[in-house]
């Protein structure tokens, strides 16, 4: 039987009136140091019992006129987006129109069959096994923010996929690739735009006035905080220049989002088993839990169950979640590449949720550095490619050592971890050789992207 999350039962503690009081001084002070007065910030909103405890904000919307965070400034809300798809395609199916167990060639004939069938709920579950779009384009040196990727884009480097990362349903591999297919195919389904399904079915119901859809990043948002990354001791321009949705892209503010969280633990997102399908626990092939939900991380943060998801585009920060047995929900959007909103949440809710403390880390051992002959370096040199990004990569000798170009002016050193296996820039490079001993192949992996092979070309 799956395992449902307890948001939905009766919730336990209270907050008193002094408690919130001092949660809310505590937040005012944690917010303004960590932004100060010059710099980009965060905005915060707290709910403790059925009522907002805590609203605040702190540093500036816009660098360059100076104009400050308010609680009802604009933020993109990176992946914390997830979960308003995965609530549309759980209203299409309420309503008979589609189901969780249709193959994803029912409505995406131009995808791949793979080994298994992947199904609608493999995407919402990130268990399909599909290559996350934005990383393969990284492999290329165009990842995302270098190009105005959208709809079309993603689901045309998805398409050309042959492989997976895993076996369908067999693990748990996070990627945007499945959340931007489920905006498709709302869009395919209810035969309106994806913003226009979301605006009228969830948005205008639940009175969230100053949310929508970046599905053209060019339109101009009337509130909305600039993104920012910090560099060389000052700072830069950060914005997500894409209009690829549903895996993000929800413009939003934090007293939106609580508005959100309220009507999902509610059961108030249209009908109420959208929110029990959401707030589900899914299961491996084998049975296995999977921790996550309809968009949603469905496990304890240190130690407390918990309902949450974060989110980061761009410069762009977020996290929003729920800790039903504390009855405290808490939205937190930051414009600030910098921002760690997890260890924002843990300061601010330190009061009221009984978070464990951290455990050291233990130290690992150091690793051994495999000794690779320098009159063999030559024989990885060449250039390799793959039609499924497409892209070529330039493997060539450099300072002794080797290094990969991915495009003109980009070149990636690379240190040797294994027998014909190297790494550089946070990518795995695993040569293969054919019978006669010649390299013939690079296999490349990133965190998103398994086992895409690069073939010899010269």
């Amino acid at each position: 039987m799956s395992r449902r999350c307890s948001a939905l039962l009766p919730l336990l503690l209270l907050v008193t009136p002094l408690g919130a009081q001092d949660l809310a001084a505590r937040a005012d002070s944690i917010l303004k140091a960590y932004a100060g007065s010059d710099a980009p910030g965060c905005a915060a909103a707290i709910d403790t019992g059925g009522s907002v405890a805590y609203r605040g904000a702190a540093g500036l919307a816009e660098l360059e006129f100076g104009a400050p965070i308010t609680v009802g400034t604009i933020f993109e809300a990176g992946s914390v987006s997830k979960q308003f798809t995965a609530a549309s395609v759980l209203l299409l199916e309420a309503r008979g129109l589609l189901s969780l167990e249709d193959t994803l060639q029912r409505w995406f004939p131009e995808i791949p069959v793979y080994a298994a069938p992947i199904t609608i709920r493999h995407l919402m579950l990130h268990t399909s096994g599909l290559r996350d779009w934005g990383s393969v384009m990284g492999l290329a040196g165009w990842g995302r923010w270098t190009a105005s990727y959208g709809q079309d884009d993603a689901l045309a480097i998805i398409a050309r996929q042959r492989g997976l990362n895993h076996p369908t349903g067999e693990a748990f591999s996070y990627t945007n690739s499945g959340y931007n297919l489920l905006a498709i195919l709302v869009e395919r389904v209810s035969g309106r735009s994806f913003e226009d399904f979301m605006r009228t079915e969830f948005f205008e119901p639940l009175g969230m006035r100053h949310t929508s859809w970046r599905g053209d990043y060019t339109r101009l948002v009337p509130g909305r905080a600039q993104a920012y990354a910090p560099s060389a001791g000052t700072w830069v321009l950060a914005m997500p220049f894409e209009n690829a949705i549903g895996n993000g892209g929800l413009l939003t503010t934090v007293e939106d989002l609580l508005t959100w969280t309220r009507a999902l633990h509610d059961g108030r997102l249209g009908r109420p088993d959208i929110s029990r399908a959401m707030l589900t626990e899914g299961r491996f092939n084998d049975g296995r839990p999977v921790g996550y939900g309809g968009g949603l991380f469905l496990s304890p943060m240190r130690g407390v169950p918990s309902v949450n998801h974060g989110g980061a585009t761009a410069g762009y920060r977020a996290f929003l979640g729920t800790f039903p047995a504390q009855r405290v929900m808490v939205a937190i959007l930051c414009n600030r590449a910098d921002a760690n909103t997890t260890r924002l949440m843990l300061d601010l809710l330190a009061p009221v949720v009984p978070f464990e403390p951290q455990q050291p880390t233990a130290a690992s051992a150091a690793a051994v550095v495999p000794r690779v002959d320098p009159a063999r370096l030559p024989e990885y040199a060449g250039r390799f490619h793959s039609d499924e990004v497409p892209a070529t990569l330039t493997v060539g000798l450099r300072n002794g050592g080797l290094s990969v170009s991915r495009k003109p002016g980009d070149r990636v050193a690379l240190r040797a971890v294994g027998t014909d296996e190297f790494a550089g820039g946070g990518t795995a490079y695993r040569f293969v050789r054919g019978a006669g001993g010649r390299v013939e192949a690079v296999i490349v992996t990133t965190s998103r992207v398994v086992d895409l092979r690069f073939d010899r070309i010269e």
